[in-house]
This record gives structure tokens, C-alpha cells and sequence, in this order.
């Protein structure tokens, strides 16, 4: 069912429609061409709803077109859980370079076991993807994720082209039949047929009480890191408000430094708690002239300190203007790594 809801509220209306269930919306409502109705609505309005495919166009599914081996296996990575599109960045296939939107599915797909390539270090990404090999995919993603990989072999026995079958994927189809992943049409199961992305949909539709584990189990993967992630500092021009013209001089900076002096003797100290201890201390009493001694301070300034800094002076003002100008940020760097397999 839609997580997405419609809400028809008009003014005059609202209170009574608050107070209603609101009607649920299909996934697959806004595709043009997929009217209800069809056998495929409800897996496409699954598939879409879970984010395993996306339309062809804003009002588009096209469910008769054709379904590739890059595109199975994003659908694929868009179903599991801890899929991260960066951390597959290496090319794996000589023809699934860098920077192709399938590629890091691919990737990925290929480090956990997934996909094999059709040899000499290709994958045929844009290759129509073939029925058994969706059920072996799928049946390996399985295995991977600890679902129920359990298949009778007698599940193939009721289809005329069971023979057909390539040893490679047997277990495999059996494992699809049996769970009703694959069930074939008018007594055939067409192994080497391929896929549109409407049966492709409704397989994924078919096994979603199966596969209901979607998080890669991999004990003896180890994710390495190459180059840790970082901060970088870089260069680029930007437009800027300058002052041009300006003529102007820089000055010295110093401080005054305040202290405290006796008004009687002139002796300083720099704090007030020193100066009130000297005239205290130069008290004293004299039998033949009596009590002598200092008795009052004031604050003055001191010698003037240099701080080392400088400070400009505008003798001229200038006048502004806009200037391409070098500027230097810290920009993150996210890391680089690989999977290792025991």
C-alpha cells in the first residue's frame, strides 16, 4: 500500500474531511501508462512505492521496455540496506567505467558476490538481463542477506523447457519456482528469455515475503581505507567588493600601561594594594617629631609598551569596486577505500 496520502479540503468541507479516513494514494496512480487494472499495476505500484524503480519520465513508467543487466542491479542495490553509491568508485568491469549511473551497483553487486562478468573483464552492462539470470542473482542475494534459499527439485518438472535450463542457474530457478519468484507462462519457464521492466516489477513484487531481509551479510568482508577521509585546502577566484586607490601608512600600536605613585616620596608600584604597602611601611614614629611617613598616592601612566602589532592609517580613501579575488577554503575530502575478502 501508498505511504503517500491525497488530501481534498475545501474550505466549506474541511472539518468533515478531517474527520474522515483519507483515501490512500497508489505509487503507481501517476504513471500514464499503467492504467489499473493491468496485471503488472500492483507491482509497479510496489516497486515504485519502495524505491526500487524510478519512472522513465515524470508520467512515465514504460512497462514494456527492456530491462539490462545495469539497471537489474540497481534495483537491486535500491532494495538493500546499507547501500552506499561512494564506496564503489573503482572501476570492476572494463566496460562500466567511473561516473555511469550504473556503475557503483555494479560495483557493489560484483564485490558481494552477486554478478559475475561475460568474460575478458566486461559485465555487457547495457546486455538485456535474462530470466535465469535474475533468479541466480536474485538466489545468490539470498544467500547473502539470510533469507530462505530452501528449493524442490521437483519445482522445475512442470515446465516443457525445464531442460533448458543452464547448469549454472538450476539451483537457482529451482530455488524461484518453488517460491513462486519465476512462474513461468503457458507451461514454460523461457530461461534465456529476457525481462521488461514490468516482469521485473512484479518478481520483485512476488518475493517480497521472501526477501524480506535486505541487509548484505558479509563476516569475511573488510572495508579498507586507501586515503582517509580529510580536509583540503583549495584556491579558487571570486567576484568581491575591493577598495582600490587607498594611500594610507602603517603605524606602530602600543598601550599604556597605568601604575601608582606616592604623592609624597614620588615612589611607584603597579598595583594599588603595593602603593598602600609602601606607605604603610613608611610610617614611623619619632619620640622628638612624632609620626612621619608617606600618606597618599595617585595614578598615572606608565612608559608606553610595544604590542608588535601595527595598525593601518587611510591618509587617502580609496574607492570600491568589484574584482575577482584568490580565495582559500577547507573543503572535505570524502575517503577512498575497497573491500577485501577473506
Amino acid at each position: 500500500m501508498s505511504k503517500l496520502f491525497r488530501r481534498f479540503i475545501t474550505a466549506g468541507a474541511a472539518a468533515v474531511l478531517l474527520a474522515m479516513p483519507m483515501p490512500a494514494q497508489a505509487a503507481a496512480e501517476k504513471f500514464t501508462d499503467v492504467p489499473p487494472g493491468a496485471w503488472y499495476y500492483d507491482a509497479v505500484d510496489y516497486a515504485t512505492d519502495e524505491g526500487l524503480f524510478n519512472g522513465t519520465g515524470p508520467a512515465t513508467f514504460d512497462p514494456e521496455g527492456g530491462m539490462t543487466r545495469g539497471m537489474f542491479v540497481t534495483v537491486l542495490a535500491n532494495k538493500t540496506d546499507g547501500f552506499v553509491a561512494s564506496r564503489y568508485k573503482e572501476p570492476v568491469f572494463s566496460d562500466v567505467p567511473a561516473g555511469q549511473w550504473y556503475a557503483p551497483p555494479v560495483g557493489w553487486a560484483s564485490q558481494n558476490k552477486l554478478v559475475g562478468g561475460v568474460g575478458n573483464g566486461r559485465f555487457a552492462p547495457q546486455d538485456s538481463v535474462t530470466r535465469e539470470q535474475i533468479a541466480k542473482i536474485l538466489y545468490d542475494y539470498a544467500q547473502q542477506t539470510g533469507n530462505d534459499t530452501s528449493a524442490e527439485a521437483s519445482s522445475l518438472q512442470g515446465f516443457t523447457d525445464a531442460g533448458k535450463v543452464s547448469s549454472w542457474a538450476r539451483q537457482a530457478m529451482a530455488w524461484a519456482a518453488t517460491h513462486g519468484v519465476i512462474k513461468g507462462d503457458g507451461g514454460r519457464l523461457d530461461p534465456q528469455g529476457t525481462a521488461t521492466r514490468a516482469q521485473v516489477a512484479q518478481i520483485f513484487y512476488n518475493s517480497r515475503g521472501l526477501l524480506t531481509s535486505s541487509t548484505i551479510l558479509s563476516p569475511t568482508a573488510t572495508w579498507v581505507v586507501d586515503v582517509p577521509g580529510h580536509y583540503e585546502t583549495v584556491t579558487r577566484l571570486e567576484l568581491q567588493e575591493v577598495t582600490v586607490g587607498e594611500v594610507g601608512h602603517w603605524e606602530d600600536m602600543w598601550y599604556t600601561e597605568w601604575v601608582f605613585r606616592c604623592s609624597q616620596c614620588g615612589h611607584v608600584e603597579d598595583t594599588e594594594k603595593g602603593i598602600q604597602k609602601h606607605i604603610s611601611d613608611s610610617i614611623s614614629w619619632n619620640p622628638e617629631t612624632g609620626w612621619s611617613g608617606c600618606g597618599g598616592y595617585t595614578m598615572i601612566s606608565g612608559d608606553p609598551i610595544y604590542t608588535g602589532e601595527k595598525y593601518w592609517v587611510v591618509d587617502v580613501p580609496g574607492h570600491t569596486e568589484l574584482k575577482m579575488v584568490e580565495v582559500k577554503e577547507e573543503v572535505w575530502v570524502e575517503e577512498v577505500g575497497h573491500w577485501e575478502y577473506n
